[in-house]
């Protein structure tokens, strides 16, 4: 066993705290170092496992991290120099993700212990103990052939014990399945290793992120002197929490996001409604790796960017219409069959059985989301700027502005016209729009009520009593189907970077 003296000083922690601003990118760290390891090992087989085991009762163990690669590792002298020279790491020589030398004490803010055994080549293996109780010391341990972290392979495997109980909420497996398929997504598009995550369930792969959206945009912009950056951009139709467009240097290393920076905390970048990529081999990350410096670099790009935001924003709205044409247009379509289940229960008083469609004929992920009998589509639209004319069997509505002259009007009819008139500004449609069982439930609404206007006319108690009767016989049919919202299965295309 070998005492190693750190120069770590006192305020060690507020460093860390300063160079790694959640426990995710704390984490990220030790997978950068195992990604370095394996770029430059060469190997082509390179694998990164990060595993939580979050068990505390088995043989008294505390909850525990493991990251471990087969990459070129570690010898025990190289240990040493690692700890002896923070700050001053070779890696600033290279591209390479971690610069400056400190990740490896980056465990402090995420577990009690770290005990990283590793070998290199032809080496024993040697594992370094590092506590953070140890740190204001500067004291570290490097122990040959331990007994308790052995390897017979060349890597690193990081053992991360007693994680700290107010951190391990935040480390799932899902939640970090979602960071590090960001955070890596160059790397792992260009096949440098596979990274993996795991728990007591398994492990699984951690595929790169994957741009949702419409394309919008992919081409390099001229920067001047400093050469180009390549822009790639997706227009979402709706908010989607996470979107976020990256700003990646050398090597396509991630730096931030797009919105970190203060100028551009605002339409259309801030309205989480654009995600994609901007990537410039000359941008360098600041001292933390959280930002990008803004420099003369940035400064071009941040003109470019600028200059493109109006042809953003009608793109964004373009893509909102015609989302919500597509939906509405499949929601009433559904509805539509609907009817015809419930006119045909009606009359016999026996429940439609559910059809096994092939898959090649279901109907769109928009329709699917209304859980209904899967379907082809039947209906036809013709969308102008503001209505959409059906062809249904049932349904027989348009969806239109209202007349200048009756702006309170939900539902009017046209003299000589068969389709009922629906008012799209209305208050209580622009409600149940944004929720796919209370735009079903409209729609049948006004279907129901044009049946009984065609009976009874004016006649306005006898038709509050039997749309009461209609929902009524409504009722089992529809908790049949189970039409209820998914508000977070919305699909959009997704097209893969």
């Amino acid at each position: 066993m070998a005492e190693i003296k750190l120069q770590t000083g006192s305020r060690v922690f507020e460093v860390l705290a300063y160079l790694c601003h959640s426990p995710l990118e704390a984490l990220k760290q030790f997978v950068e170092n195992g990604a370095d390891a394996i770029e430059q090992s060469g190997r082509s087989d390179g694998c990164i496992r990060v595993r939580l085991d979050h068990s505390q009762n088995q043989q008294n163990r505390s909850p525990m991290i493991i990251i471990e690669d087969n990459g070129i590792g570690m010898s025990s002298e190289k240990m040493g120099h690692i700890l002896q020279n923070i700050g001053n790491s070779e890696k600033l020589q290279h591209v390479l993700r971690g610069e400056k030398g400190v990740g490896i004490l980056a465990f402090a803010l995420l577990a009690d212990e770290l005990h990283l055994s590793s070998r290199n080549g032809g080496h024993a293996a040697s594992c370094l103990v590092l506590k953070r109780e140890w740190l204001r010391e500067g004291k570290a341990e490097i122990i040959k052939q331990c007994p308790h972290h052995r390897l017979s392979k060349p890597g690193v495997k990081a053992h991360l014990t007693g994680i700290l109980p107010e951190i391990a909420p935040q480390l799932t497996k899902a939640r970090l399945k979602q960071y590090l398929s960001r955070e890596f997504a160059n790397d792992l598009r260009r096949n440098l290793y596979t990274l993996y995550i795991g728990d007591s369930h398994g492990y699984e792969a951690v595929e790169p992120r994957i741009f949702n959206g419409v394309p919008t945009l992919s081409t390099n912009i001229s920067l001047g002197p400093w050469g180009n950056a390549h822009v790639q951009l997706y227009t979402l139709p709706f908010e989607a929490e996470g979107a976020t467009i990256d700003l990646c240097g050398r090597a396509g290393i991630r730096l931030c996001s797009l919105t970190d920076i203060e100028e551009f905390k605002k339409e259309p970048w801030l309205g989480q409604r654009l995600e994609g990529c901007v990537r410039c081999d000359r941008f360098r990350g600041t001292a933390d790796k959280a930002a990008v410096v803004q420099d003369e670099v940035y400064q071009a790009l941040a003109e470019a960017l600028h200059s493109l935001e109006p042809k953003l924003i009608e793109k964004i709205g373009q893509v909102t219409q015609e989302y919500r044409q597509n939906r509405l247009a499949e929601i009433m379509n559904r509805v539509d069959r609907f009817i015809g289940y419930f006119l045909r229960y009606k009359e016999t008083g026996e429940m439609p059985k559910r059809k096994v469609v092939p898959k090649e004929e279901t109907a769109p992920e928009f329709i699917q989301r209304l859980d209904l009998p899967p379907v082809r589509a039947i209906s036809r639209v013709s969308s102008g700027s503001h209505s959409q004319q059906r062809q249904l069997s049932f349904l027989q509505a348009d969806l239109c502005l209202p007349p200048d002259n009756r702006p309170q009007l939900r539902t009017w009819s046209d003299n000589g016209g068969n389709a009922v008139k629906i008012n799209v500004l209305h208050t209580d449609f622009l409600s149940s729009e944004k929720d796919d069982k209370r735009c079903a439930w409209y729609l049948f609404s006004v279907w129901a009520k044009q049946q009984l206007l065609k009976e009874y006319g004016t006649d306005a108690e006898a038709l509050a009593d039997e749309m009461v009767g209609l929902f009524s016989k409504a009722g089992p049919l529809l908790n049949q189907f189970a039409i209820r919202p998914r508000s977070s299965s919305r699909t959009v295309e997704t097209v893969k970077s």
